[in-house]
This record gives structure tokens, C-alpha cells and sequence, in this order.
């Protein structure tokens, strides 16, 4: 049976379609969910990328890590894998991949977490503290730096404030230079000018830093943080990390995990912003000394559930085939992409009642299952750093709340950008006004406003 699908572009053909996807991943999968269902082509009968949709869906792909495998590894250029000293385990499949996630689990357990609570609030609470009341700032750049200068820190002791040993520079130029972006994946020469020899040159001086600092410890040097913990963790056949093997887990988490956190904090505090009811909860709960408190707070807890539900870090999971396998009624051949959505996933009225609005309150209640909220993924590629998010983001949350409430300047706009996570686009500028201001919401303009329902009006919202 033949994928159903759109039609391909009338002159262009499929190519016109791959860059309307590439364009606005989230509009174009919910167009393919509405009006297809179930499984879907990028356009009709396709056999190179399919979308699959639904919790049974989620479940047969992201469970069967044999055949369907994580895309990046396929996806970077040759050169750039050369280049690199090791991989972290998004871009491992197979026995590869299973044998160093059960290394590496131990060091990532809720208990090792938690160790990092301390540190977590104190860089939060020094990050508050520069805020000026009434003077606006933009909430995304100061939640970026402020979850990387968490992970340096708490991944392997380097505190990054003013570019200390330049990691942070590094991080932030490997982010800007994506591996996927069209100027490194057209033009992949190793030419002076070009982005594919920046990223050439800022991965080997990463690697070049993080090598320094694995050097350092293996030399005597001590230190309170997943670095060490990941020294010191051992497999079933008795062996550890060798050093380039904790490179690459260290670069995988420290230049994925910061942004995932840091979007998902500035989404939080914007839909905080548009429903004062649920701040009012929040505030009620949290104080920015208490980290206990913080990390037990219902209200704090349920808000962060209903925004990754919204708003996943990743609204669109990718995976290649790599034999021939069955989806919803199709054979899917091998080397076909196939695309799970969260996005969508999320979206089910059945699981959420009025499944555009924020309400936090259904999580005191609701009990969805694995494949039907999965912000961080599900299967044997679930995210690993899922607790230490957790924690990291409400101690965040506690220390902002604390002490302000936050407010979209006056005429703001929020649109999104969607690469491998969803983030708002551009800067988003804002306010940090006292706890006890009471005056009304200001509305944000832009496409956030197609994702949530943040006021009741009939407009379009990607067909939901």
C-alpha cells in the first residue's frame, strides 16, 4: 500500500517540499498529521522520509533501536566525524550505544544528580541578582549563558563566567555553526572563509580543551562533578571511558543539553507570563532560598510538565531504518527516514482535554502513558540528562519566581525556530517585575500564538 502524502511541487517536485519542511518543521508535520494520519510521506508514496504518528507509533520506532537508528551519525559530514575525538551517545547506535549508556547511567541517576542541586541554585540565585526591576533584558541570551555556565560547571568544574578557558565561546560558535546548516552541508570545503572550516576548526579546539581538562584529572586532579563520575563509573566487563570516549560525552551534553534547558525555561516563563493565575501558584511555592522546597513544589513541577508538553524541546524525533520494517499497514524500506512527533503527540484531545490551552492543574490528575507525553524521548535513546534537567530547570524557575515575576515588553513577538530543538527566535525581550505587581498580562504577538492558546480567540493554530 502506497504512503499517502501531498502531492509533490508542481515544477519543483520533492525538493520543494524538503524545503518546506526544512523551513518550518512544526507547520508542515501538523499539515501531514491532519490531513494524512497515521503514517505519511514527505509527499505521497514517498520512500525516502515517512512521518509516523501516534503512541503506538512512538512506540515501534523509538523502541526498536536495531532498526531504526538515531540520524545524526548519518547526517554529519564525513570530514566533521573524522575531526572529532569521540561521540556522545546521541549520535551511537547498536551494541555501541547500548554498552556505553550502561556505562554512563550511573552517573546520571537521581541520587548523582542531586549532588549538583547547591551549585544549581547558587549560579541561578548570582544570575537573578543582576537584574535590574523595570529594565528589560533578553530572557533567551540570559538563559542560554546561564545554563551553560550550569553545565561547565556541574559536567566538569570549569566556571565559564568571562569566557574562562574560552569554553564557553566554544560552545557558543559550535551552536552557531550547525551541522546541519545549508552553508556546511552544500558547500563542505575546507577553504579560509567558509562556515565548514569554522566548525572544522572550533570542534578541534573544543576537543583540544575538554582533552586538557580529562588530562588534568587523570593526572590526580579532583573534582565534585560528572566528569568525575563518569571516570570513575566502570562497564560490565570491567573497563571505563577511555579519553575520547568521555570527550564525546561531554561535548554531546554540554552543547545539547544547556540549550534544551534554556529554551524550555525561557517557554515557561513566557506562558507564565500570559496566565497570572498559575503564577500566582507558583509564587505561593517557591522562594529563592529554599531549594528543597523548590524541588518538591507541586505547582513548580506540574507548570514545567504542561510546558515541555506544549513546547518539547525536540517536537520532532528523527530515524533511519536501517532494514526493511512494517508502520500502521506500510513497508517502509530500508535507508527511509522516519519522523515520530511529539508535537503531535502532545496534541490529543483524548489524553488532554483542550489540548492548546496551558493548565498546569491536569497534572495533578493526569497520568498519560510512556508514548503519549515523551518530551524526553522514550526507548533506548530516552534523553539520559532527563533528571538533571529536571532539577536544573525548577531550581531555575525557583530562583527567577523568587524574586520576580517576568513580563514581555509591551508589542513583543515570539516566533519560533525549530533546528534539532524548538527555540524562540531571536531575542525576547523583557521585564523582571516585583512579586507582588498584580497588573494585567501583556499579550505576546507572533507564532507562539499558532502553538498555545494563550487567549481564548478563534485564530489558526496549525489546524488544532
Amino acid at each position: 500500500m502506497s504512503v499517502p502524502g501531498p502531492a509533490p511541487h508542481r515544477w519543483l517536485g520533492r525538493r520543494a517540499n524538503a524545503h518546506a519542511y526544512a523551513a518550518d518543521p512544526v507547520g508542515y508535520t501538523a499539515d501531514l498529521y491532519h490531513r494524512f494520519g497515521g503514517v505519511a510521506g514527505l509527499v505521497r508514496g514517498d520512500r525516502r522520509q515517512v512521518f509516523a504518528f501516534g503512541p503506538e507509533l512512538n512506540r515501534a520506532v523509538l523502541t526498536a533501536g536495531d532498526t531504526f537508528h538515531t540520524v545524526l551519525e548519518y547526517a554529519v559530514p564525513e570530514r566533521i566525524r573524522n575531526a572529532r575525538r569521540g561521540i556522545g551517545l546521541l549520535n551511537m547506535n547498536g551494541p555501541d550505544h547500548r554498552r556505553a549508556r550502561r556505562t554512563a547511567t550511573p552517573a546520571f541517576r537521581p541520587q548523582s544528580v542531586g549532588a549538583h542541586a547547591e551549585t544549581v541554585a547558587a549560579l541561578a540565585a548570582e544570575e537573578v541578582a543582576t537584574w535590574t526591576p523595570g529594565e528589560p533584558f533578553d530572557l533567551s541570551e540570559r538563559m542560554r549563558e546561564l545554563t551553560l555556565r550550569i553545565a561547565c560547571r556541574c559536567f566538569f568544574g570549569v566556571d565559564i563566567a568571562g569566557e574562562a578557558a574560552g569554553i564557553g565561546r566554544m560552545v557558543q560558535d559550535m551552536l552557531a555553526l550547525r551541522y546541519f546548516a545549508s552553508s556546511i552541508r552544500y558547500f563542505p570545503f575546507d577553504v579560509p572563509g567558509a562556515p565548514y572550516r569554522r566548525l572544522l576548526t572550533v570542534i578541534r579546539r573544543l576537543d583540544a580543551a575538554l582533552a586538557s581538562i580529562v588530562e588534568t584529572r587523570r593526572e590526580g586532579g579532583a573534582g565534585a562533578d560528572l566528569l568525575q563520575a563518569l571516570m570513575a563509573v566502570r562497564g560490565e566487563d570491567g573497563e571505563g571511558l577511555d579519553d575520547d570516549a568521555l570527550i564525546g560525552q561531554l561535548t554531546t551534553l554540554i552543547v545539547a543539553g544547556h540549550e534544551t534547558s534554556s529554551n524550555t525555561l525561557v517557554w515557561t516563563l513566557l506562558l507564565l507570563s500570559q496566565h497570572p493565575a498559575e503564577t500566582d501558584a507558583v509564587l505561593e511555592a517557591v522562594s529563592e532560598s529554599d531549594t528543597d522546597a523548590a524541588l518538591a513544589a507541586a505547582p513548580l513541577d506540574r507548570v514545567l510538565k504542561e510546558t515541555l508538553r506544549l513546547l518539547p524541546p525536540g517536537p520532532n524525533t528523527a530515524r533511519i531504518a536501517v532494514a526493511p520494517a512494517e508502520l500502521g499497514g506500510h513497508e517502509i524500506p530500508a535507508w527511509c527516514q522516519v519522523v515520530t512527533s511529539k508535537f503531535a503527540t502532545h496534541r490529543d484531545a483524548a489524553v488532554f482535554p483542550e489540548p492548546l490551552r496551558f493548565r498546569p492543574d491536569r497534572w495533578a490528575g493526569a497520568k498519560p502513558s510512556l508514548y503519549e507525553y515523551l518530551p524526553y524521548g522514550a526507548g533506548p535513546h530516552a534523553c539520559i540528562g532527563a533528571a538533571f534537567a529536571d532539577m536544573e530547570m525548577k531550581l531555575v524557575l525557583a530562583a527567577v519566581l523568587g524574586r520576580y515575576r517576568i513580563a514581555p515588553v509591551i508589542g513583543a513577538t515570539v516566533d519560533r525556530s525549530v533546528g534539532l530543538m524548538m527555540a524562540p527566535k531571536g531575542s525576547v525581550p523583557v521585564v523582571a517585575l516585583p512579586r507582588d505587581d498584580s497588573q494585567p498580562a501583556r499579550p505576546i504577538g507572533g507564532d507562539l500564538n499558532e502553538m498555545v492558546d494563550l487567549d481564548g480567540a478563534d485564530r489558526w493554530r496549525l489546524g488544532w
